[in-house]
């Protein structure tokens, strides 16, 4: 056999992560209230070709934006806490954008943060943001 085939390992390995990625979407779903949840930003990173199919399975994940390791498009979208209420974030990347999100956020109490390791590079992340309250 060559080399550049596919191998069971490979069709397991894909299994699990889409399996993972479909429970946690299906968790999130369940879990957050959707009444309050306006307006959804799913993205992923180009860099992996597994993270654009399973970023299409979190919850109304329609448009998918492409972001690398660079969280600063991200961080730009958590400016004004006002224009933040009913926002979701949500996205497949590598660590290094939910660590980001995440110490940008760890003071605000309005925000609900979740993040799950699909596998060695990528993590499954979602970012809800309650109503603004000055």
């Amino acid at each position: 056999m060559s080399g550049s085939g596919i191998t069971r390992r490979d069709v397991l390995a894909t299994g699990v992560i889409v399996t993972a990625a479909l429970a946690i979407g299906a968790r999130a779903a369940a879990e957050a209230p959707a009444a309050h949840i306006v307006d959804i930003m799913t993205f992923y990173d180009p860099r992996f070709p597994q993270a654009r199919s399973l970023a299409r399975t979190l919850p109304r994940a329609s448009a998918l934006l492409g972001v690398g390791g660079d969280p600063s498009l991200l961080v730009a979208q958590l400016a004004d806490r006002r224009e933040r209420a009913g926002l979701r974030l949500q996205g497949v990347t590598t660590e290094t954008i939910p660590f980001c999100l995440e110490q940008y956020i760890r003071h605000d109490r309005d925000v609900r943060f979740e993040s799950r390791r699909l596998n060695r590079d990528l993590f499954a992340w979602s970012l809800d943001f309650a109503s603004y309250t000055p």
